[in-house]
């Protein structure tokens, strides 16, 4: 049986032309090689899995190379120190893990084997792995040595989190930031391992696996050794959403669907075939935003690059984006990103992504009081300043394409050009032919004036009796004696829909400005959500009132020279055995 070795390693690059996504790496250093302008220390810092270590060793391997070439700039791997270097055997070139060599002691082994001049080539090359995970003291320990090293060594750093390396050590540096590996990069690398390996895929696939990645190659080469082990000759699209336990794109796809359509029922329904799958609620929350993010992407051709996914997959987002309004993507990412927030701390996490996607689904029927508003305004004022009726009819679709606007587009079975082209179409009067949408407005203005009468009607019944037995009634049900003496006191007054409380003390007024709860009692009682509450200190309206005084708290002077007055022999007495009086 062969020795498996992880693709990870099997196909690691061995010089620069072969990293992945990291050209303004590789330029940089093969013009340090060509010009001969190396640094003596270098810091690769970046994510995990996107070549540092990598591009560390090639660059150890070419500065020692015997026959380098393309212009000095690639090792040949063939010469004696390529090969011992692939063999792990190169005296030249030291690989240290910061992560278990961290002490000072480790530091000083290491400044130690510095002082020996190389056996083959012209450097001594240090890579040191991890370095963040270095101690204070360690960092200071390796200064001087990093700063003034013998002209045959070179130190290569690398580290995840450079926020974590002191500045004393980043100052000697020259610093090299690698950067995430796009997906379309790493699928293309996929393709070339996947050929090379005589298999084949879907490309849905490989884009899963890349995206899973989070942009690291070394990642998406473990999960397409994991895929590869499972699926033999061929990865599907199933394979990798089976083995990486990952919801199926179609599963959001209906979602999105079933929410633009406002059917809660059938959404809740695929809800529960998720969950009867093992996906957590989670899940389904940070998977639908994604899906919902990437249908937001696609409403702007400045932003389609930023969606990342196969063109198959692109064309099915630009078909739903079609039918989802941007105020509608932006209202339901904003709701499941508030239930993604406040979901830790809910104890039945289901029922809190059911009412999340209730809201959602109903964001469709929300018809803005301001387009209303609006189209009674201009409708009213064309009716009653135009006699033609063409007008009216232009004013009226008018608003029903501005009401398109706002609210997403269903999908409709729009008529051939062709076909209206050929077809006689009969001669109709116009206001005929759109007398439908003149009678829908029609309607929506009668809700309008019924809704107005309402708020007339509530109005009528505003009174400052009706205030008063609302006021008692919860004033008797307080439970602090205090506030009881504030609603008690207060002098009240109803001017339109403002009503006044005046008291004779500013402690009063700060009452009743707290007690929020009687405004609203007070509001949905009698109907009038534009009732405001307007509450002054006034002690002209208090003849007589006076503010209860404060019993004063006396020292343990004031104490003693009260009890004197009342018997003088005491001051004797404190002459007498020296005493004194405590301060306080």
């Amino acid at each position: 049986m062969s020795k498996f070795i992880v693709s990870a390693r099997k196909y690691r690059p061995v010089t620069f032309d072969q990293l992945v996504g990291q050209d303004h790496i590789a330029r940089t250093l093969k013009n340090a090689l060509q010009t001969d302008q190396l640094a003596h220390a270098f810091l690769f810092c970046g994510p995990r899995g996107v070549g540092k270590t990598t591009s560390a060793r090639i660059l150890a391997k070419v500065i020692n190379c015997e026959n380098p070439q393309n212009n000095r700039t690639e090792p040949c791997n063939n010469c004696g120190s390529c090969k011992a270097f692939n063999d792990n055997a190169s005296f030249n070139i030291i690989e240290l893990d910061a992560a278990s060599n961290n002490s000072v002691e480790h530091i000083r082994t290491l400044i130690e084997q510095v002082r020996f001049q190389p056996q083959h080539g012209s450097y001594k090359v240090f890579i040191i792995d991890e370095v963040h995970m270095l101690s204070s003291q360690a960092f200071n320990a390796f200064l001087k040595t990093l700063e003034e090293p013998p002209p045959y060594a070179i130190f290569i750093l690398a580290t995840t989190e450079k926020h974590k390396i002191i500045p004393t050590i980043l100052s000697r540096c020259q610093i090299f930031d690698f950067k995430r590996i796009q997906v379309a990069e790493i699928v293309s690398q996929l393709e070339i391992i996947n050929k090379a390996e005589g298999r084949t895929a879907d490309v849905e696939a490989l884009h899963l696996i890349g995206q899973k990645a989070d942009g690291a190659m070394r990642d998406a080469l473990s999960i397409y050794d994991k895929i590869a082990s499972a699926s033999s000759d061929h990865i599907a699209y199933s394979d990798v959403v089976e083995n990486l336990n990952i919801l199926d794109y179609d599963y959001y796809f209906k979602l999105a669907d079933g929410l633009l359509r406002s059917d809660l029922a059938s959404t809740l329904l695929l809800l529960n075939e998720i969950v009867r799958k093992g996906f957590e609620p989670e899940q389904v929350v940070v998977g639908l935003a994604e899906h919902l993010r990437n249908l937001l992407v696609l409403k702007d051709p400045r932003t389609v690059d930023l969606l990342e996914a196969s063109e198959g997959l692109k064309k099915r987002y630009l078909d739903q984006s079609m039918l989802a309004s941007r105020s509608f993507v932006l209202s339901a990412l904003a709701l499941l990103n508030e239930c993604d927030v406040t979901m830790v701390r809910s104890t039945h996490k289901r029922l809190h992504l059911e009412i999340t996607l209730g809201k959602i689904a109903h964001i469709n029927n929300l018809i803005s009081e301001e387009v209303i508003s609006e189209k009674k305004t201009e409708f009213e004022s064309v009716t009653k300043g135009s006699s033609n009726p063409q007008e009216v009819i232009d004013l009226d679709n008018k608003a029903e394409h501005t009401t398109e606007q706002r609210q997403p587009p269903l999908p409709e079975t729009a008529p051939k050009a062709e076909e209206e082209q050929t077809e006689t179409e009969p001669v109709v009067d116009p206001q005929v032919i759109n007398t439908p949408s003149f009678s829908n407005f029609n309607s929506l203005i009668s809700k309008i004036k019924t809704k107005e009468a309402e708020k007339a009607e509530a109005r009528k019944n505003l009174s400052i009796e009706a205030i008063e037995d609302i006021w008692n009634e919860y004033t008797e049900n307080n439970q602090s004696k205090s506030v009881q003496t504030a609603l008690k006191v207060a002098i009240k007054e109803l001017d339109r829909t403002i009503l006044r409380v005046y008291t004779p003390s500013g402690l009063l007024r700060d009452m009743i400005i707290q007690e929020t709860p009687l405004l609203e009692r007070i509001r949905n009682e009698l109907g009038v959500d534009n009732l405001s509450l307007d509450v002054r200190m006034d002690l002209e309206r208090f003849p007589g009132y006076e503010e209860p005084q404060v019993k004063k708290v006396l020292t343990n002077k004031e104490k003693y020279e009260i009890m004197v007055e009342k018997n003088p022999k005491l001051a004797e007495l404190k002459r007498k055995f020296d005493l004194k009086v405590d301060k306080e």
